[in-house]
């Protein structure tokens, strides 16, 4: 089984459209959610001028490859109406795949580590609440030892969301 860390965002009915993301990711097979991060009330990155998003990281494990993970959060996007119009415009919701195991990815529609995760601290900050002893893949340091790296900080502040994947299977 192989670690991965997925970032999950939205700013339109975000309670609702996160806690159903995470309903459908427990239903990926060879897939088992292990935790989540705190959730956190988001300024919105890229286009100002649009909702306050909600952003968490989970923690799972697979037996999936990269790929066939990458197409099963692409579908669950593609569910709940995950319109691609707009770049860093409103979203339903969003499911970054930020680190697959140990391994660095470069692919034209996929990158891993991704490309965003030391710039934005709507990835990197509750990444590290679940995980502080992650090294990066590429610089081999840990993850909590890169928060200097950080150019976009949009948490506003974490919300007290009662903990709903707990008991996956």
């Amino acid at each position: 089984m192989l670690t991965v860390f997925i970032a999950i965002g939205s700013n339109i009915e975000p309670k609702k459209n996160i806690k159903h993301s995470l309903e459908l990711i427990r239903t990926i097979p060879k897939f088992t959610l292990i935790q989540e991060s705190s959730w956190y009330n988001t300024s919105p990155w890229g286009i100002t001028q649009q909702n306050n998003f909600i952003n968490l990281v989970i923690k799972g494990t697979t037996e999936l490859s990269h790929r066939d993970l990458f197409k099963a959060l692409q579908d669950i996007e593609n569910k709940l109406d995950r319109t691609r119009i707009l770049q860093n415009g409103p979203r339903t919701i969003d499911l970054d795949l930020l680190l697959y195991a140990n391994q660095v990815i470069a692919e034209p529609d996929l990158v891993i580590p991704h490309i965003g995760l030391l710039e934005r601290d709507f990835m990197l900050i509750p990444l590290i609440e679940i995980a502080p002893s992650i090294l990066h893949p590429i610089r081999q340091i840990l993850l909590k030892d890169l928060t200097h790296l950080i150019k976009y900080r949009q948490i506003l502040n974490r919300i007290h969301i009662k903990n709903i994947t707990i008991n996956n299977r």
